[in-house]
Parts: structure tokens; sequence; C-alpha cells
């Protein structure tokens, strides 16, 4: 969700990569291959060739790498500057169709096997980020495009009203399909609660069941690998996945914003249970089809997980980014201390604080998603890999995150508050 706020500025954000006093050292990848169910264990090394499942282990429904991209940023002018062909008024001159070009070019080069890519279909203008990516995919990918895992959204705005569910759900999914150019979505998710659902588990414009009912017609249709759900609270996910269980539909992932300026997700649990899951298709009561193994474990997806670029090195009290970065917008005296702990740990590993905040990411059994705008940053954020954080340098970063926190600055962001719940 971009927001509603217009750019404080005209001048671009700093999008060169972050370079510390400290040497850095480059990764190596010399680890063999292997995929895990759902996380990857804490002891494990996270490499490029690391991926997780989720379903049976005989007949996963969706095998994702354990780092992946969102790609927000591509189209979307109001939050990050986007200065492309169709929308040539962004801030941000820096950001185009030749820097996200450079960005897939190097994902492809950098993730060998499988690059898993989250976007919506309301980033960017009537689904400029999907039509992006779509047109990279056949550019670069006409022949192996299952090298990309994709997920993307569905969004509940109030224009769609209930009464034109299921066909609006129906008419979306092949909206996506289309303009990202691939045969299948491996991860359809609900983009955020529907309207009014911070007043109950269940929504009322329309009822979450209803858009549940919407998302199985949309199912059957094919083309569809598995559902997930973004921004809701534990309680709405919990509700959503008996209601997808029900219907026979494999929810496979859950996706809420999850940095060190936000660590709520694994302080209370929200992690844990969707690593806890354990369905058994022969207990299943479905109105639809009962032919389908389903999930036992979800992916626990994280986005906006270095903040919108703040955790990054780059931005300071006196160096704030541009635009609308609605998620991690707490005060920059709260900021800093997580940043000194994250490089005085990068100078022990020789790696940015992007680096080391996504491996901390990875280190709690969730999936981070950063949003690259160009190559170089590609290869920063992949530099996660191939190494982790020892315990003690974990609970480090545990200790200066922040949970629950209230700021002022969110004041700024109002939507969030019934956007955000999870």
């Amino acid at each position: 969700m971009s927001g509603y706020l217009p750019p404080s500025t005209a001048d671009g954000p700093h999008f060169k990569t972050f370079v510390p006093s400290y040497a850095l050292r480059r990764s190596s990848h010399d680890h063999p291959e292997a995929t895990y169910p759902a996380r990857l264990p804490r002891d494990e090394i996270p490499d490029v060739k690391s991926f997780i499942t989720v379903g049976p282990a005989d007949a996963p429904v969706v095998t994702m790498p354990i780092l992946g991209f969102g790609i927000w940023a591509w189209g979307d002018t109001l939050t990050y500057g986007w200065n492309g062909k169709e929308t040539p008024l962004g801030y941000d001159k820096n950001l185009n169709e030749d820097s996200i070009a450079e960005a897939f070019d190097k994902m492809l080069e950098l993730f060998p096997k499988k690059v898993l890519i989250d976007t919506a279909e309301f980033y960017g203008v009537w689904g400029l980020s999907e039509k992006l990516l779509g047109d990279l995919i056949q550019k670069r990918l006409a022949d192996h495009k299952d090298r990309i895992v994709l997920a993307t959204k569905f969004f509940p705005h109030p224009f769609r009203h209930p009464w034109s569910y299921p066909q609006t759900v129906v008419e979306a999914f092949g909206g996506s399909l289309s303009r990202t150019k691939l045969n299948d979505i491996d991860i359809w998710q609900l983009h955020g609660p529907s309207n009014g659902a911070l007043f109950g588990t269940g929504g009322f414009w329309p009822r979450l069941t209803t858009i549940c009912d919407a998302f199985a017609e949309a199912y059957r249709h094919g083309h569809m690998k598995g559902v997930g759900v973004c921004n809701l609270s534990q309680g709405q996910t919990e509700f959503m996945y008996e209601e997808f269980k029900k219907r026979g539909v494999p929810m496979v992932s859950v996706q809420v914003e999850f940095s060190l300026l936000r660590m709520d997700a694994w302080k209370n649990g929200f992690v844990d249970w969707a690593h806890s899951k354990n369905v058994s298709p022969h207990n299943l009561c479905t109105q639809f089809t009962t032919d389908i193994s389903l999930p036992s474990q979800l992916a626990f997806i994280a986005y906006s997980p270095i903040g919108l670029g703040r955790l990054t090195g780059k931005y300071n009290a006196n160096r704030l980014p541009r635009g609308n970065r609605n998620f991690g917008h707490v005060s920059w005296t709260k900021i800093q201390p997580i940043v000194d702990e994250l490089l005085r740990i990068g100078a022990i590993h020789g790696k940015t604080p992007t680096a080391v905040a996504l491996n901390w990411i990875i280190c709690k059994g969730a999936v981070p998603i950063p949003t690259p705008k160009n190559g170089e940053q590609v290869e920063d954020i992949s530099e996660a890999l191939g190494w982790k954080l020892s315990r003690n340098e974990e609970e480090a970063l545990d200790a200066v995150g922040l949970v629950n926190d209230w700021d002022w600055n969110l004041f700024k962001h109002w939507q969030n508050w019934w956007w955000q719940q999870g």
C-alpha cells in the first residue's frame, strides 16, 4: 500500500549502496543444495541454494528460496519516486525501466535455481509493477518461466462491493496472470483485511468468509498453486486458515511487516504459530474437492525487512529517506542504536547493515523480501547469505530491536491503523 501522503521533497533518495568504513568480504556459496520444510533450521547456513517447501514432503505445494525480493518500488511514484516512461513525474531519476532491468538480471545471475518475487496488483498504477515484471520475464525467461516463484496480491478496496464477489476476485486473478505473463501464480495473497476487519475477526465489507469463497472460486479455475494472507493479525490469520481448510484451498504463507524496527511477529509468537500448523487432508470437510495434499506448515514472509532503507546505514538523523516511507517510520533516536549494532556486527563479518539485518530475519525463521531498485542493491541483499549470525549476535540485535513501539511519527500514516493488523 503506497499511502496517501505526497513526497516531502522533490529530491531523490540516496540510491547508492552504503559502503561502511570497514572492509567488506564477499560470501562464498560452496554449501550443498538443501531443502527444508517451511523454515531454515537455526543451525544451518543460509545459501542461494537453500530452499523451503510448503506442503507434504512427497508433494510440496510451493518451493521457494529462503530470501526473496519485493518489487513495491517498481512503478511506484508516491513512495519510491518511480520515474519511468509511462509515469515520468517521480522524484527519483535513477529509478526506472533501466534500473529494474539491471536488478532483474542480477537476481537471475545470483539466484540461478529459483527467484522469489513478491508484488501486487496495486503496486504502481493499475498493475504497473506486475506489468513491468511480466515484460522482463517475457524478454529474459520466455522458455524458463519456472525459475520465478511469484507471489502477488488481491486488494479488497471498498469500491469492490461485496455484491461483486466472487466475480471481481476471479477477474482480478486473471488480470494478474495476464500482466505477469506466467503460466501459474505460486501464491495469490489477500493484500489486507476486509474493510472493518479490525472490529472483528470476520470483517464486514465484505466478510472474510466472502473473500474465502471468492478465492476458492478463483483457485478452482486453475493456474494458482496456493493462497496467502498479508497484514492480518494472528487471530484473523487463524480464522482464514481454518476457512481455507474447509474449502480445500492450500494456504501456504503469511506476510506481515517484520524487521528490527517491528519485531512483534516474532516476539508475540506469530512466526512460531505459522510453523506449527499440521493439516491432515484426511480430516477435511470441503464443499469443493478433497483430492489435494494440503500444506503442513506455512511460510512466514517478512516485508519491509530493512525498514524501507532505514536500516541500511545510508541514512541518519540529518539525512532521512524521501517519499512516503510509511512502514518503520519511528523517531531516529530509536533507529540509530539498531544501526550502530548492525555496524558493530557487520564489521566482524565484513557485511553491510543490510546483510546483517536480513540475516537476522532468516535466523528468526522468516523469508525477507527487501525491495531492490538496481543491480548493486540486489548484490548487497544477496550478501545476507553464505554465513550466519552467532546466537550471541542474534540476541544482541534482539535487545536493541523494537516491539509494539508507539511513536508520534506514526500519526503521519494513519491509514496503517486499519490496514496493518499483523
